[in-house]
């Protein structure tokens, strides 16, 4: 066993094991005659060509190394146990003749009168090339090449999900509005300024910092991202974001008076009150949608995030879809620059990831979930 472990060691790290086994052919004959000095029949490669026994190498080469590919990342302890085992016991017992193609080659890699990597390495190619394994046995190389790369993807996507968890993380971290306000399209600032009795001149600004939404000249896509419109779930209020998450970390003047932040443009109560019922939708699709309660499994046990906070952070997403598309829409209207183009594509595709982390596939519920979320209000 420790020999086969120091052997997938030796391929990790050798950057062209291959290279071990790439000899010309004489030397190729010179191996076999080696390993195989009684012969009950002809060697194979007797009678073939220089060109013939690259060949033969070549295909032994590919299907050997395709079989150690699968098994450094799939086969079982057990399974090589068991393996190992039924050879050896054909070999006390004078049997090593019934030894299977694969028993032979397992031996060979395994060998303990081989003492390098390298060694054991060309022992194991001979078996195959002598015993021409990558035409008998052709089928077994294309399992295991077929069952490697499925592998290799669900290592692919693991590594992508941690990835993505570690962002969702650092994405709870920072939420400090997304759980009461939500982004909204442009076009609604000047629909709800004509609805109201007082005209606002400054429907695309900011009340508080009185920056434009919009300005891509003057702003970057960051800064506008970071604070475009929201609207506060408790009051109907619309403020940038960043003027908003600034307000809820700011001191309090009076706590024992005032323990509670209010909306900055009225005295509607933001800290300390239920959270809107719109998040239900979200949170019964987090606690029953398959994918998504695996992500939350592993946040909650792995990360000590909380249920609630998860809720938030789909929440947060959904905002920032919104910003994102509104932008890129103005980027088209105002003719901004590709690199603006490109930030906000790349932005909308990582939040797609995000977005299947969560369960959602496609656009059908996510747009349910996202319009009902954008346009609720609890006032």
């Amino acid at each position: 066993m420790r020999n086969l472990r120091d052997l997938r060691e030796f391929k990790q790290e050798y950057n062209k094991p291959q290279k071990a086994l790439s000899m010309p052919p004489g030397e190729v004959r010179k191996l076999e005659r080696e390993q195989f000095p009684t012969l009950s029949h002809s060697s194979r490669l007797e009678g073939m060509s220089d060109e013939q026994v690259s060949q033969a190498s070549e295909a032994a080469r590919k299907w050997l190394f395709t079989i150690l590919d699968y098994h450094g990342r799939s086969m079982e302890r057990g399974h090589a146990m068991r393996m190992f085992r039924l050879a050896v016991e054909k070999e006390r017992e004078g049997r090593k003749g019934d030894w299977t193609a694969l028993e032979q080659l397992y031996m060979a890699l395994s060998s303990l009168e081989l003492t390098s990597p390298e060694d054991r390495l060309k022992a194991g190619f001979m078996v195959v090339l002598h015993g021409n394994l990558s035409e008998r046995l052709r089928d077994v190389s294309e399992a295991a090449a077929m069952r490697t790369e499925r592998l290799q993807y669900e290592s692919d996507m693991e590594a992508e999900t941690m990835a993505m968890l570690d962002q969702i993380v650092q994405r709870t971290e920072s939420i400090k509005v997304d759980h009461f306000a939500c982004a909204i399209p442009l076009s609604l600032l000047t629909a709800i300024a004509h609805n109201t009795s007082v005209v606002d001149d400054n429907a695309g600004c900011c009340p508080i910092c009185h920056n434009s939404y919009t300005d891509l000249s003057e702003f970057t896509v960051e800064e506008l991202l970071a604070d475009y419109p929201v609207r506060i779930k408790y009051c109907g209020h619309i403020v940038g974001k960043a003027c908003l998450e600034q307000w809820m970390v700011t001191p309090k003047i009076d706590e024992a008076k005032y323990p509670y932040r209010t909306c900055p443009l009225c005295r509607v109560d933001i800290e300390g009150t239920e959270t809107p019922e719109a998040l239900e939708v979200l949170r019964t699709h987090l606690l029953s949608q398959r994918r998504a309660g695996e992500c939350l499994r592993r946040l909650v046990y792995d990360y000590g995030v909380q249920v609630e906070e998860c809720v938030e952070t789909v929440a947060a997403c959904i905002s920032e879809e919104i910003a994102c598309k509104e932008l890129l829409a103005e980027v088209g209207r105002q003719g901004g620059s590709e690199k603006q183009e490109r930030g906000l594509k790349a932005r909308l595709e990582q939040l797609d990831k995000e977005k299947w982390t969560w369960g959602f596939k496609g656009d059908g519920l996510w747009k349910q979930v996202s319009e009902a979320w954008m346009n609720s209000t609890d006032s």
